[in-house]
């Protein structure tokens, strides 16, 4: 390299400096850290003169400024917490989810929703949608009628779940024979299940000689004529 090229390499380049949100307050928080000012209080003095960002990004800033400046560790969530009057009723979206996906009679379904929910799907139509195809779907795959799949894809194609629909397109086959066959693969995938499970508590470090006894121990213990005394001097003896 050129003697000048070097030159410019000593020559850092200045970049501008990005705006935040919080550029206008800085020097305030400073100030009032400084003079040993309450937190909550510099933190609602911001919200007062005008800051309209983040409350998160503001609390996180006073918190940095304590820390790095002063040396003094704030708790987290110390300027504010958000709760709910006690009077309001709050429903959450997967609590909707598992009301209405939940088949099974003996699962006990929440009281507080089954009293709200015709009023929440007035609010909200694509509850009404999802419950509705929900229903059919889970109808189709407990019956027989194979025809049904096809004017069900037609049905909902291009309603709110399409990306689901085309999932059922990509995969018909298995769907078709889940609908078509007696036979489950819940057996299966719960064995390759456990086998993954004994994979992970072995850390890798394990060869195939001890995933195979580790394996061979899990299963036995489901058989009639198990003992577990018995089984471990065998794999002890191996």
């Amino acid at each position: 390299m050129k003697e000048s090229e070097i030159d410019k390499l000593n020559q850092p380049r200045n970049y501008k400096k990005r705006e935040t949100v919080i550029d206008d307050f800085i020097n305030i928080i400073y100030k009032m850290l400084s003079d040993k000012v309450d937190p909550s209080a510099i933190f609602a003095y911001t919200i007062r003169t005008g800051y309209k960002g983040n409350l998160n990004t503001m609390q996180d800033y006073i918190k940095m400024m304590s820390k790095n400046n002063f040396n003094r560790c704030l708790p987290m969530n110390f300027a504010y917490k958000l709760e709910y009057p006690e009077n309001l009723t709050v429903i959450k979206r997967n609590e909707i989810l598992k009301y209405i996906t939940t088949k099974n009679p003996r699962v006990k379904k929440d009281e507080n929703i089954a009293k709200y929910l015709d009023i929440i799907k007035m609010k909200y139509g694509i509850i009404g949608v999802l419950e509705n195809a929900y229903d059919e779907f889970y109808k189709m795959l407990m019956g027989k009628e194979l025809d049904q799949l096809q004017n069900f894809i037609d049905k909902y194609k291009t309603s709110a779940i399409s990306g689901f629909i085309e999932g059922i397109k990509k995969d018909i086959t298995p769907v078709e024979n889940a609908i078509s066959r007696n036979e489950s693969s819940g057996f299966v995938e719960g064995n390759n299940n456990k086998f993954k499970l004994i994979k992970r508590t072995l850390y890798g470090r394990a060869n195939l000689d001890n995933l195979f006894k580790k394996s061979n121990v899990a299963f036995q213990p489901n058989l009639d004529n198990c003992k577990l005394k018995q089984l471990a001097q065998a794999n002890a003896i191996n």
